[in-house]
């Protein structure tokens, strides 16, 4: 059947933002119909007891994941040990990743685009007229495996951006609730092609490009995938 991630959650455990409690999560992701989780947290990752009950607890797949502020925008990493920490640069986020066979994830590239807040982009003054083409030169997607472009901190103009970019470079997607509030959690998902049991079988998934960017449907536990040529449109 296939496992729908919500590949970019914060809780309270990690993430100082966050109103998400690990019980409220397991709660919001069974009523959505997620059968997985990617843990993002902004400061700590769960440590692995908590992430054991939690399993034990809502039978969900998790992924203790984490997400770095660089110079170059907030990043995903998937796989990389607990003890690398203090990279600021996404150039050596991206060689610690080769190091250890981790996953690299752009997040939100489009977020506040265009103007002054705009991780990427926000020192240009011509962003307004910027072409296509050349918002897809910027560095960090050259160093990035995979680009999200579905966020649910994005309007639907960001995520679009972040989509046709993806496709333009021939790009992975993903897509993730990017939560802080449990009735965030599930808004868009990543629907992986089998039914995961280990990050070590996630890693393996993403590396093979089996997975594609989806968001919640009408019906409960249902996730709709966006297709190829699919245009981003909230429904």
């Amino acid at each position: 059947m296939g496992t729908a991630v919500d590949m970019h959650v914060h809780t309270i455990v990690g993430s100082m933002d966050s109103d998400i409690s690990p019980k409220r999560l397991g709660e919001q992701a069974h009523a959505v119909g997620l059968t997985g989780i990617a843990l993002t947290e902004h400061l700590h990752q769960w440590p692995d007891d908590e992430i054991e009950h939690f399993q034990q607890e809502y039978g969900l797949f998790v992924f203790n994941a984490r997400e770095w502020s660089t110079d170059m925008g907030h990043v995903v990493t998937l796989g990389l040990p607990r003890e690398v920490r203090g990279i600021h640069r996404a150039r050596d986020l991206r060689a610690a990743c080769d190091d250890y066979g981790s996953y690299f994830v752009i997040c939100h590239p489009f977020r506040y685009f265009p103007g002054p807040s705009s991780l990427l982009f926000g020192h240009r003054r011509d962003q307004q007229s910027m072409p296509l083409e050349e918002l897809a030169e910027h560095p960090v997607f050259a160093l990035a495996d995979a680009i999200e472009v579905l966020n649910g901190g994005c309007i639907e103009r960001e995520n679009t951006l972040a989509l046709d970019v993806a496709r333009r470079l021939g790009k992975p997607q993903t897509s993730g609730s990017d939560a802080h509030m449990p009735l965030e959690v599930g808004r868009y998902a990543t629907v992986f092609e089998k039914d995961l049991e280990s990050e070590e079988d996630m890693l393996a998934e993403l590396r093979a490009g089996r997975f594609r960017p989806g968001r919640r449907g009408m019906l409960a536990g249902q996730y709709e995938v966006l297709a190829e040529t699919e245009a981003v449109t909230e429904k």
